[in-house]
Parts: structure tokens; C-alpha cells; sequence
């Protein structure tokens, strides 16, 4: 294939990802084996994106990731015409306890919720909205630009969204958000 069909294509998969891609998600997926040249295919669809003024974006996150996504100034307006994610009652509960003590380690994320939150968490991640970045022997997991999109925010600002959720999760886990920040309290003594 020639560079139009190239860039066609990466535009293609960016956009019915819907979530951040890796340069090697993306090499792998279209067989584009010079992650160079794929990246440069992305900067100038991001770079077309932004001459013609359009709403969408596309724009580079956490590291080596892209996705393409509707520019915050006009996410807020058009919130509420996106699809709500068919999620589990289970599943919900583990997004609110992420999107309430985040940036939070998986390891006490599974303590919390039980073995169960393996399958939420990869269900979350596929649906794009949580990352998980690793750290030590865990993960570190988060909200993303999608979930306070859907749900929303007017930007993944963890402080907002931690506030938001406060009422939820503290009517759900009363007993033990109590116990986190009493060990809380405890760690910051030491």
C-alpha cells in the first residue's frame, strides 16, 4: 500500500478502537512493521485534524499511545449523546472504587473487591475506561479522557471525579473506607 492507504488505514483503526492504541497494538493489528513510519502516519493525520479546525483530535497519551477523541471543548456538548457502557452491577462498583481512590494499586483494588475485580478491571480496560500502568510487582490504575467523557466530566481530573464519587462510594463502603483512612492516618503518624 502507498501512504494515503497507509494513513486511511491508521485512521481506520484509531477510529473504531475508541480507545488508546500502542504504536505496536497498531503495528501488529495492520501489519505496518516500522513503528517510525506508523508514527509519522499518525502525526500528520493529527497534524490534518488540526489544520481543517475539526473536532476531533488526534493526540498521544500515556507514553506511546493514541487515541482519537472529541476536543474537550466540544466532549461536554455532545456528552450526552455518547452510548452508556453496558457494565455489571459488579463491574460498576469496581469503576466507582477506581474512579474514587485513584491512582490506586490493583493489588489493594483486589483486596477490596475480591478475585472477581481480575475480570471487571480487563473488561474496564477494553472498554478504555481505566488505565493500568505497571508498578512494582501491580499495576497503578486510573480513570481515563473516556470515562469522564461518558460519565460527564469536563476533563479526567482525578480530584473532580474523587469528589463526585465520594457519596457513592461511601454510602457502598461505609465501613470500609473507615478502615482505609484510619490506616491512612496510622501511615502518616509513622
Amino acid at each position: 500500500m502507498g501512504l494515503v492507504e497507509d494513513k486511511a488505514l491508521v485512521e481506520a483503526a484509531l477510529f473504531v478502537a475508541g480507545r488508546a492504541l500502542s504504536l505496536k497494538e497498531l503495528s501488529k493489528a495492520l501489519g505496518i512493521k516500522s513503528l517510525d513510519y506508523l508514527e509519522k502516519l499518525i502525526e500528520l493525520i493529527a497534524a490534518e485534524y488540526a489544520e481543517r479546525k475539526s473536532a476531533i483530535e488526534v493526540v498521544r497519551v500515556l507514553g506511546d499511545k493514541y487515541v482519537m477523541q472529541v476536543k474537550q471543548e466540544y466532549s461536554q456538548m455532545v456528552a450526552h449523546l455518547m452510548p452508556k457502557p453496558d457494565l455489571r452491577t459488579g463491574e460498576l462498583k469496581t469503576l466507582a472504587l477506581i474512579a474514587y481512590l485513584q491512582p490506586i494499586e490493583q493489588s489493594k483494588l483486589i483486596k477490596l473487591r475480591g478475585s472477581q475485580a481480575y475480570e471487571h478491571i480487563k473488561r474496564l480496560l477494553e472498554m478504555g475506561l481505566i488505565y493500568a500502568e505497571p508498578y512494582e510487582r501491580t499495576k497503578i490504575l486510573g480513570t481515563t479522557q473516556k470515562f469522564a467523557e461518558l460519565y460527564g466530566f469536563p476533563e479526567n481530573d482525578p480530584l473532580i471525579i474523587k469528589e463526585a464519587f465520594k457519596k457513592v462510594v461511601h454510602a457502598e463502603y461505609s465501613d470500609l473506607i473507615a478502615k482505609m483512612e484510619k490506616q491512612q492516618e496510622e501511615k502518616n503518624v509513622e
